[in-house]
């Protein structure tokens, strides 16, 4: 429970209002907590007033000392603030500040003023009880207590041995027991996929990467190598044996943060370019004459790199939330996946 008033002039009335809330098994928090004002101070002021379930505000016949950067009172800011982020709150405010004298009352127009104004404001943001002496407030505080309560039921604190029911401790007996099995299963399929791992092309085994290229037969062009428009065209695979290590390589970073299949596909593209660039005078088949379009990824790769790397252990199905119309498939790297990307991608000391 956040209690906010002025201080010197309603020391007697905060007394009553926490002796109250003590009774009533709550937990006062309060200036008196609080250092000396700075930027800091308000800091921590708003964080308690997050923290605590209420606030309990009391008005008697003075505004209270003044932030200088917004140059109003610390007690009109908690109050904003508690109302800001929707905090329950409970306003008691003297019935008869016309009656008050002395230390009681404010001297200066302008801070009187100001707090007419405030006064105003709770008024009118929510039902307030009235007081005139503070053997009225412990009265009031109950009351409004109960009602709030009721109307706004809070999570409170508990003491660590009544945390839990006899309910609750079984289902956690029974989750961890779930835990336990489902951690055996987890161990006992990893061992299996270990097993099967052995078995499975891996590192430095060769796969069939396929790409196709089109074009025209060296046999129909001309003396000069051209072709005209009725030349006709061809479409040849081309197979280049690369590593499995090379594949991990080569997706291995787009995997890094969850990729979808045309993200791979796009990869194992520009792949395929590079190898025909690079190895053209070894790829080229008999026969082949002239490109007029290509590479272009064989559409059964990025499925055999999926299905391998899946079953390796390598990549596991994308967790991401994404909105409910994107129906890719997502993938991304495990554990084993990272490290073995970069074993082979990271450099090393010369």
């Amino acid at each position: 429970m956040f209690v906010s008033s002025t201080y010197l002039d309603l020391r007697e009335e905060r007394q009553s209002v926490i002796q109250a809330l003590l009774i009533a098994g709550c937990i006062p928090a309060g200036m008196e907590l609080f250092p000396a004002g700075n930027d800091e101070k308000w800091r921590l002021i708003q964080r308690v007033i997050h923290e605590c379930d209420y606030y309990v505000l009391v008005i008697g016949g003075k505004y209270g000392s003044l932030d200088p950067a917004t140059e109003l009172s610390y007690t009109e800011m908690e109050f904003d603030y508690a109302e800001s982020i929707g905090k329950p709150i409970m306003a008691f405010l003297h019935g008869e500040p016309g009656r008050l004298t002395g230390d009681q009352i404010e001297l200066d127009n302008e801070r009187r003023d100001k707090l007419d104004a405030f006064r105003a404001k709770v008024e009118a943001a929510r039902l307030v009880k009235y007081w005139n002496t503070p053997a009225e407030l412990p009265g009031h505080v109950a009351l409004a207590l109960m009602e709030t309560r009721e109307h706004y039921p809070a999570e409170g604190w508990v003491r660590a041995g009544q945390a839990m029911t006899p309910e609750q401790k079984t289902e956690i007996a029974e989750l961890r027991a779930r835990v336990a099995e489902l951690t055996q299963q987890s161990e006992s399929r990893s061992t299996g996929r270990v097993m099967v791992a052995e078995d499975l092309a891996q590192g430095d085994d060769e796969y069939a990467f396929k790409f196709t290229v089109s074009g025209h037969r060296l046999e129909d062009l001309d003396e000069d190598g051209d072709s005209d428009w009725g030349t006709p065209t061809y479409i040849w695979t081309i197979t280049s044996p690369i590593t499995w290590n090379e594949v991990l390589q080569t997706v291995g970073p787009t995997l890094l943060h969850e990729a979808s299949e045309p993200e791979l596909t796009k990869v194992l593209d520009s792949y395929a370019a590079q190898l025909w660039r690079t190895k053209r005078s070894v790829l080229t088949p008999a026969g082949f004459g002239k490109q007029k379009s290509g590479p272009s990824l064989a559409p059964e790769v990025v499925s055999d790199v999926v299905v391998q790397f899946f079953a390796l252990g390598v990549i596991e199905r994308g967790v991401k939330k994404r909105t409910v119309s994107d129906k890719g498939k997502y993938w991304a790297l495990t554990d084993l996946g990272q490290d073995q990307m970069m074993k082979l991608r990271a450099k090393r000391r010369s």
